[in-house]
């Protein structure tokens, strides 16, 4: 906040200088109103990044400084014309007003601007309380019957059946894990309390921990792995980029039939490193390819989550000074692709011992 003020009481003074300058610079070939104009320009320019303060310094220098340099006798505050006093009076009182109009339309316009923001803020805090609360609903009212279920005396159930029951109860936990995991991730990238900790990492080690973790959902899929041995090690936050491949792999399997192939492959792309996640299913709808990033947007297919798994991914993407961005494929399916920058050379290996 000092700093602000004390930027105020520089830009006044600076702006003053500046003008005083520029009129001296012209003052052979323009008359003493144009001069007067350049100050009130200045006066404008001041008003509409400074405070009230400021804005009247500017003006009562300016009124000083057209008289010390451009009214004879010069460089002195005396004036032999009667004439001058009323033009200082005339443009001392303009300067005034054109400060207290440029700063009475300052203030209109942060007004306005924060009337947006509390609108766009209320509105976003409706759709995420909207999203939230239709996600949990639907993994609480499948896990309480279930648990209802079980926990009926006379209910005959088989073994099937009660395993039947107790996986529905484990997977729509996870799936109640998740939403509360994104919403508390997608809270602390955007307050920025997540740390990016880079570290020189081999991608193929973390698709190996991404795959194996997702083993389960992935076993009926054909997966291929694409990385070539040439490829460099590449600085990012592991925990994070793991983060990243789990969300695209996982909207991979919701959005694409059973049983249809997934891909991940990266090259090297103008110096930077291209990783993509592909998949063979119905595609991205004509036009949605940047849409789809956005907090809260829905997939259309079955079981469509609270939509913040891809803003998820271009957060960290983009923390880590990355882009990432889906296109569809050619023979149908769709790509999603980020980049990771280079982070200059190399850690040298250590030779292994033999």
């Amino acid at each position: 906040m000092i700093k602000i003020v004390i930027r105020g009481w520089i830009l006044s003074i600076g702006s003053v200088a500046v003008c005083t300058v520029l009129a001296s610079l012209i003052s052979s070939y323009v008359t003493h109103v144009d001069l007067a104009m350049i100050y009130l320009l200045g006066i404008v320019v001041t008003s509409s990044f400074s405070s009230q303060g400021p804005s009247l310094l500017a003006t009562l220098l300016s009124v000083a400084a057209f008289d010390f340099f451009f009214v004879p006798p010069y460089f002195t505050f005396a004036v032999h014309d009667a004439r001058y006093v009323v033009t200082f009076a005339v443009m001392f009182v303009v300067a005034v007003v054109i400060s207290r109009l440029t700063l009475r339309v300052r203030e209109q316009a942060d007004a306005a601007h924060q009337a947006l923001l509390r609108a766009e803020t209320e509105t976003l805090r409706s759709t995420m309380l909207s999203s939230v609360s239709h996600d949990l609903r639907t993994p609480l009212a499948a896990i309480t019957g279930a648990a209802t279920t079980l926990l009926q005396q006379d209910a005959i159930l088989d073994q099937h059946n009660k395993r039947e029951l107790t996986q529905t109860i484990a997977e729509e936990a996870e799936h109640l894990n998740q939403i509360i995991r994104n919403v508390l991730d997608m809270t602390r990238l955007e307050s920025r309390a997540i740390t990016i900790k880079k570290e020189w990492q081999s991608l193929e080690e973390i698709a190996g921990v991404v795959l194996n973790r997702l083993s389960e959902k992935l076993k009926d899929r054909r997966i291929s792995v694409t990385l070539p041995e040439d490829l460099p090690l590449i600085p990012f936050d592991p925990l994070l980029i793991e983060q990243v491949l789990m969300n695209l792999f996982g909207n991979a399997v919701k959005y694409t039939p059973a049983g249809t192939p997934l891909e991940i492959s990266a090259a090297v792309r103008e110096g930077e490193v291209m990783i993509e996640v592909a998949d063979r299913g119905p595609g991205l709808p004509q036009g949605s390819e940047e849409h789809i990033f956005e907090k809260f947007v829905r997939g259309s297919g079955p079981g469509s989550g609270i939509g913040l798994g891809l803003a998820i991914c271009r957060a960290i993407v983009t923390a880590h000074g990355g882009s990432i961005w889906a296109e569809n494929r050619d023979g149908g399916g769709a790509a999603f692709r980020f980049t990771l920058p280079p982070g200059g050379e190399q850690p040298l290996m250590e030779p292994e011992n033999e």
